[in-house]
């Protein structure tokens, strides 16, 4: 597996935006991981999107197996430009032209590339990974809120490796009981008193150690909004529309 916070020679850390360099003038190995890369981060908000704009699951799947090649096939995308707005835009308007072209979608079981984006196959056929649609009301909805679970799923398997290896796993299970998976799965927040005493600690410690993750994740969360964001503004601004979107 490709490590999806450095360039394809894990040199630098790369954003999404610069990995368009090596897609648009890498050699075919460097354009290809490129690719894997970006698949891995995206393909599920492109498989929400396409799953509720009204394909089903098989449908859905192929589709967006071929949206991904056709960035190999085409080159479709060496105009993009971190210049012009958002990157999670940018891929939507791609998204949204790729499925209306309704001929391309009948041919899309057709369009498998070469070589196989292994890594997407593999992840879309994990039998772990389920496909019941979110509680959402438009297309443009679902892929929001698919991306920013992603996001928040990421930085969380992130904060949960930090605080192992710190001898922190109070603070990680405290702050995910309590924040973390009320948000995204809509379980009930048990109470700070309850989580004290799974620890062994006051209902104030609990609230102190909660509050330190709060922190660790809030930076862990803007180092993870880099890889895409063009400015610190838009760090800041993607921050808060990544929790407003999950708690529509």
């Amino acid at each position: 597996m490709v490590n999806v916070t450095h360039s394809v020679s894990g040199a630098f850390p790369t954003t999404d935006w610069g990995l368009f360099v090596d897609i648009r003038g890498g050699s075919p190995a460097a354009k290809r991981a490129a690719l894997d890369i970006l698949a891995r981060r995206y393909w599920k908000p492109v498989f929400r999107f396409l799953q509720f704009s009204g394909k089903d699951e098989e449908s859905a799947k192929d589709l967006t197996q071929a949206f991904f090649a056709e960035w190999i096939d085409t080159n479709a995308f060496a105009k993009a430009d971190e210049q012009k707005g958002r990157f999670r835009s940018f891929m939507l308007a791609s998204l949204k032209r790729f499925a209306a072209n309704e001929h391309r979608a009948d041919q899309a079981q057709k369009r498998r590339p070469a070589a196989g984006l292994l890594s997407l196959d593999e992840l879309m056929d994990d039998p772990e990974i389920s496909f019941e649609p979110a509680d959402v009301r438009t297309p443009d909805m679902a892929f929001d809120r698919a991306w920013a679970s992603e996001v928040v799923g990421r930085v969380l398997k992130h904060l949960e490796v930090e605080c192992r290896n710190k001898g922190q796993e109070a603070h990680f299970d405290i702050f995910s009981r309590r924040l973390i998976q009320p948000i995204l799965h809509g379980m009930e927040a048990p109470p700070m008193a309850d989580l004290g005493r799974k620890h062994g600690l006051s209902e104030k410690q609990a609230g102190n150690l909660l509050e330190t993750a709060k922190r660790a994740y809030r930076r862990l969360l803007e180092e993870e909004v880099r890889l895409y964001a063009a400015t610190d503004s838009e760090v800041s601004d993607e921050v808060r529309e990544i929790f407003a979107i999950l708690n529509q």
